[in-house]
């Protein structure tokens, strides 16, 4: 006689072993975290193991639960190519997702073309947009959205602060400054952002520092455009450092000079759906995907300066 388990128990614990959370197992498969709490319940009885954790604040799996997720997330899966092989044809869902222009660029696109969402049949309609999209009116899944609001009224989750920095190519500067000066600033072609909140006039009028009328200056539309300007040498641009990590580690930009503004509040970015868009399974999958690449994202206790790394000291040209 067969010894095989209660398949909607199982399905839920493979769900919740794999979004690491209840709350996210019951939007995908459309039932109350308390239902698939009382599934597992029901499997762990069936098994006569514990197979989460239930201990720490962050849902973990027991030792025999990773064992026992390894070899059910095969089976499921196999099942499901199984029906596919046979013309069944599932419904492949389609996204809307609204990010800001330079952080779709330069974050979210280069760590999601090698997410495993890739492989669950899902279209997803990118919107790159600093503007706050409707849901209801524009068919928007889910957003990304940059500002001071903590959007209480959605299903949100703050995803980080915005840490601003000044960077530049390594042979940009002439001089080795150790701080934002006056004399730096008169030196200087300061790069311009127009979508961003934080910008080089706030940062002047911090620290006291004029900008004169014939001070060099460019300005663009978004972030995308002033780090390739910085990148090719053209001035010093003042960006989210998310955003350039790539090159400062490539070295292509450097830090030139430390910049801090502790009693200033930060912009942050938040990831914002409804209730509604969240019992759809392709929505879950992309939200849990973006939450996990966040955890990925190294924590600072300073800022490094790619300019004392280097040691630039000579004019571009």
């Amino acid at each position: 006689m067969r010894i095989i388990p209660p398949m909607k128990a199982v399905i839920c614990f493979e769900a919740a072993a794999r979004l690491k959370s209840f709350k996210l197992a019951a939007v995908e498969m459309n039932v109350t975290p308390g239902a698939i709490s009382h599934q597992i319940a029901a499997l762990e009885n069936f098994v006569g193991k514990e197979l989460f954790d239930r201990s720490h604040r962050q849902l973990e799996l027991t030792h025999s639960g990773r064992k026992y997720f390894a070899r059910v997330a095969i089976i499921l899966q196999n099942m499901e190519e199984a029906t596919i092989d046979l013309g069944v044809q599932g419904h492949s869902p389609s996204l809307k997702v609204a990010v800001p222009p330079s952080l779709l660029k330069n974050w979210l696109l280069p760590r999601m073309s090698q997410s495993y969402i890739y492989h669950k049949g899902i279209s997803i309609e990118f919107i790159d947009t600093l503007e706050y999209l409707d849901f209801g009116s524009t068919g928007l899944d889910l957003a990304i959205r940059y500002g001071y609001d903590s959007w209480d009224n959605y299903y949100s989750v703050h995803l980080f602060d915005e840490e601003m920095v000044a960077v530049c190519h390594p042979e940009y500067c002439a001089v080795n400054y150790d701080s934002l000066t006056q004399n730096a600033v008169d030196n200087m072609t300061l790069i311009y952002t127009n979508n961003r909140l934080v910008q080089w006039d706030i940062v002047l009028q911090y620290f006291g520092i004029e900008r004169r009328a014939q001070q060099s200056r460019l300005v663009f539309q978004n972030s995308v455009q002033a780090i390739e300007a910085a990148v090719l040498g053209a001035g010093i641009a003042y960006v989210n450092r998310l955003l350039v990590e790539k090159e400062l580690e490539k070295q292509r930009l450097v830090i030139p000079f430390e910049i801090r503004m502790p009693e200033h509040k930060s912009p942050s970015y938040h990831l914002v759906s409804t209730f509604e868009r969240m019992q759809h399974e392709s929505t879950a999958l992309i939200y849990q995907s973006i939450l996990e690449e966040v955890k990925r994202i190294p924590e600072r206790s300073s800022v490094s300066t790619g300019r004392q790394r280097l040691g630039c000291s000579t004019p571009l040209g």
